[in-house]
C-alpha cells in the first residue's frame, strides 16, 4: 500500500505523460516502482522469468550441447550516447555496419543492434548480474534481435525468442582492452545527457574476453518494460577496464548540461528471484581425478567467504 501511495504522489508532480522519459535506477521512478506506473510494464512487477539474477556456480547444469558463439561480420561504425541511464553504443545498422550472432543455445541468426554499460561507484558494485552474490564494477551488455523471424528489434522484443544478450563483467585492471579503449577515449564527449559522438572501427568480439566458456539461462530486458523474451549468455570471463577509464564513466551525469549535476553510477537493477529456472553452462565440471586441466576453466570460482583474487584464469 505503501508503495502504491508513494507512486500516485509522485505523479501528481511530475504527470503519468513523463515516466517512459523519467525512469531511473533508484527512487520513486527507481526499480521497484517500475511495474506499478503502467501497465504496459507490468512484466517488472509480476513477471516470474525476470532479469538480472544471481549465478550460483554449485547450481550451474552442465549441457554439453551448448556451442560456441559466432560472430560475423567486421568493425563497425556508430554512436555513443549518454542516454542519462547508461551509455549505449548504437551500431549505425547500415549493409556495412552490421554483426551477427549465432551458435551458443541460440537457434536462429540475431543482429547485434547495441552495446550498454553498468557500472558502480566503487569497484563491489556495478554489475547487474552477480556470481555467488559478487558484484563486480562494471557489466557490458550486448543486445541483438532474431533476424530470422522478426522485422526489426522492437517486433522481437515481444515476441517468443525475440532477443539475446551477452553479459561481460568489467573489472578494474593494467590490462587494457585496446577496443574498449576506443569507447573510453570518446566519454568526455559525451558528458551530459543526450549527448552523443561518432565511434568508428568497433570490433563487437573483440570487445570480449577470448573463451568459449559462458552461463545461459531464459530471462528479461533488465529495464522498462521488462519483456521476458531474452536469452542470456554471461561470459566465463571478464573483460579489463582500466582504473582511468572506470573513473571517465563515474564522471558522466544523468542530466542536461544547464541542470544541477547528478552521476550516472550505480545504474543497474537489483537481483530478480530465480523462480526455479536452470542456468545451463558448457563448462566442464571440475572432477577429483581432473582438477588440474579443468580448474583453470572455472574463471568465477568463489569461495563461501567471498575473499577471491584472480591468479591467472581462476577466481578462488
Amino acid at each position: 500500500m505503501e508503495r502504491f501511495v508513494e507512486r500516485k504522489n509522485y505523479l501528481q508532480l511530475y504527470g503519468s505523460h513523463t515516466w517512459t522519459e523519467w525512469w531511473r535506477y533508484d527512487g520513486f521512478s527507481g526499480p521497484e516502482y517500475w511495474g506499478l506506473n503502467n501497465q504496459e510494464w507490468i512484466l517488472c512487477e509480476k513477471g516470474k522469468q525476470q532479469s538480472p539474477v544471481d549465478i550460483n556456480p554449485k547450481s550451474l547444469v552442465f549441457d554439453p550441447n551448448l556451442k560456441p558463439l559466432k560472430f560475423e561480420g567486421g568493425r563497425v561504425n556508430g554512436q555513443l550516447v549518454n542516454t542519462g541511464r547508461d551509455v549505449t553504443f548504437q551500431l549505425e545498422g547500415g549493409e556495412n555496419d552490421q554483426v551477427f550472432l549465432t551458435g551458443g543455445p541460440l537457434s536462429y541468426r540475431y543482429q547485434i543492434h547495441e552495446v550498454k554499460i553498468h557500472f558502480g561507484s566503487s569497484e563491489s558494485q556495478g554489475s547487474e548480474h552477480t556470481i555467488a552474490g559478487h558484484a563486480f564494477s562494471a557489466e557490458m551488455q550486448i543486445l541483438a534481435f532474431n533476424l530470422d523471424v522478426y522485422q526489426n528489434l522492437s517486433i522481437a522484443q515481444k515476441s517468443p525468442h525475440g532477443l539475446t544478450a551477452i553479459a561481460v563483467f568489467g573489472i578494474v585492471s593494467d590490462v587494457i582492452n585496446p577496443e574498449f579503449e576506443v569507447i573510453a577515449k570518446e566519454l568526455s564527449n559525451i558528458r551530459y545527457k543526450g549527448q552523443n559522438t561518432k565511434v568508428s572501427g568497433i570490433s563487437i568480439a573483440d570487445l570480449l574476453p577470448r573463451t568459449d566458456m559462458y552461463m545461459t539461462y531464459e530471462g528479461s530486458l533488465t529495464h522498462p518494460g521488462c519483456d521476458e523474451t531474452v536469452t542470456w549468455m554471461v561470459i566465463n570471463k571478464p573483460m579489463y577496464i582500466t582504473k582511468s577509464h572506470i573513473e571517465q564513466l563515474r564522471m558522466l551525469k544523468t542530466v542536461e548540461k544547464d541542470k544541477p549535476p547528478t552521476f550516472m553510477e550505480n545504474n543497474w537493477r537489483p537481483i530478480m528471484p530465480l523462480n526455479h529456472r536452470t542456468i545451463r553452462t558448457n563448462i566442464n565440471p571440475v572432477k577429483e581425478e581432473e582438477e588440474c586441466s579443468t580448474k583453470a576453466e572455472l574463471f568465477y570460482q568463489i569461495n563461501d567467504r567471498f575473499r577471491g583474487y584472480w591468479v591467472h584464469d581462476t577466481f578462488h
